[in-house]
């Protein structure tokens, strides 16, 4: 292996990771060769070769969560000049698969939507958000998806 080429983390079976295409998998068999995963939200399957860069990391941890949601009501949204320029915050904030970020995206949306002044795009941004927030905090929380916005508005 070159100086500076960190090897791919190995995932166990049973951890849950974050994917790039979306939302939390949970490593259903892993071995030298490939990764099986488990969406967590509809039970569809995928196969990746190991060392996958589909895979970004495994979830965050119980205590990242709590704190993220507790923060939530002092979280900032994205404030841009122009729609152009609010895509671009919003490609940069995808990309740290970052629970704080994710919930200015969905905070942003949310507001953005409340004042009626939604761009395309938009929700789709924010829909993979959720998608990555609400799956980790369904995954560690253990509680099913569909309440997961009832508990964050009864903890802020």
């Amino acid at each position: 292996m070159s100086e500076g080429v960190l090897p791919a983390p190995a995932y166990e079976a049973g951890q849950y990771v974050i994917c790039r295409s979306g939302g939390v998998w949970r490593v259903s068999e892993s071995d030298v060769g490939t990764v099986l995963l488990v969406e967590h939200e509809s039970g569809a399957e995928k196969t990746l070769p190991a060392g996958s860069e589909e895979i970004v990391r495994a979830i965050a941890s119980r205590e990242t969560i709590l704190e993220a949601i507790e923060r939530v009501a002092y979280i900032r949204t994205i404030e841009a000049p122009n729609a152009k320029a609010r895509m671009r915050l919003y490609d940069e904030a995808m990309r740290k698969y970052d629970e704080i970020e994710w919930i200015k995206i969905i905070k942003t949306v949310y507001l953005r939507q409340r004042e009626k002044r939604l761009m395309p795009n938009e929700i789709a941004y924010a829909g993979k958000a959720k998608g990555y927030f609400h799956g980790e905090i369904s995954v560690l929380l253990e509680m099913p998806l569909q309440k997961v916005e009832q508990h964050i508005g009864s903890v802020i």
